[in-house]
């Protein structure tokens, strides 16, 4: 006998590569779901979005709240579920505190060491928390938050070694790494060809706040127009009865050389 379905949650149907339809709210649909996002590949990076239909990273109160669904959410914990850290930016951090993964290592970017959206852990056991810096913000990130575990990198300005930063998280043995923004992180994360894999959500809506989904990119070029082009291929696509679009694209760019 099938699964009941939650009547508040949408159905979540695969168009690509073979049909299925699942509740993603029930234990069956969720263990569909795990196995429809399983990388084979024991080290990637994942980049998870979010955007309007007409390229915006966030909705009129300036957050992705406002784009995100319920099957949004849901996926989102599945792909974090498959994961050993979650990786943002300080800005993403200080915008949606709530971001804050439950289950997974946090690793928070940071050139400056300010996580004013950062809250202590309280009674729970929660994961760790690693900040990532330069050496004065990792001082500062250590004082303001003596909870929190620190690595310092001596960065260019505000701009951390991104391949240097992967290795070192690799080297503490978290080698599936999810990073979900924001559109700055998400950007040169993508110019410098460190993305194995996007998971973009595309919401049904237009408008919103004029945040381009990959930020402003090397050269003063916002929407990821300095960058060059790269090839991507599409793997999954899922759709749900709200007519938002879930894809998963292989990005193929040439890691640069050292």
């Amino acid at each position: 006998m099938p699964a009941a379905t939650s009547p508040e949650t949408p159905l979540l149907r695969r168009a690509l590569p073979a049909h299925g339809t699942i509740d993603p709210s029930t234990p069956d649909g969720r263990s569909t779901l795990l196995d429809w996002y399983t990388l084979g590949t024991p080290a990637h990076l994942r980049l998870t979005l979010i955007s309007t239909l007409d390229g915006r990273a966030a909705g009129p109160d300036g957050t992705s709240e406002t784009l995100t669904s319920r099957v949004d959410r849901t996926v989102l914990g599945v792909i974090r579920e498959l994961s050993d850290a979650v990786l943002v930016g300080a800005e993403t951090l200080r915008r949606e505190p709530a971001l804050v993964p439950r289950a997974r290592p946090l690793v928070v970017l940071t050139a400056s060491g300010q996580l004013e959206g950062l809250r202590p852990p309280g009674t729970a056991p929660r994961p760790t928390v690693l900040v990532v810096s330069t050496p004065d913000g990792a001082a500062r990130a250590a004082a303001e938050h003596p909870w929190v575990e620190t690595v310092a990198f001596q960065g260019h300005g505000d701009r951390l070694p991104l391949p240097a930063v992967l290795d070192a998280l690799r080297a503490r043995g978290l080698h599936r790494i999810t990073a979900e923004g924001g559109p700055a992180l998400a950007g040169a994360l993508v110019a410098q060809g460190l993305v194995d894999e996007l998971c973009l959500t595309i919401a049904p809506r237009i408008g919103g706040s004029a945040l381009p989904l990959l930020g402003q990119l090397e050269g003063g070029q916002e929407g990821g127009l300095s960058a060059p082009l790269s090839a991507a291929q599409l793997r999954q696509l899922l759709v749900d009865d709200h007519g938002a679009l879930y894809g998963r694209w292989t990005l193929t760019a040439r890691r640069p050389t050292p």
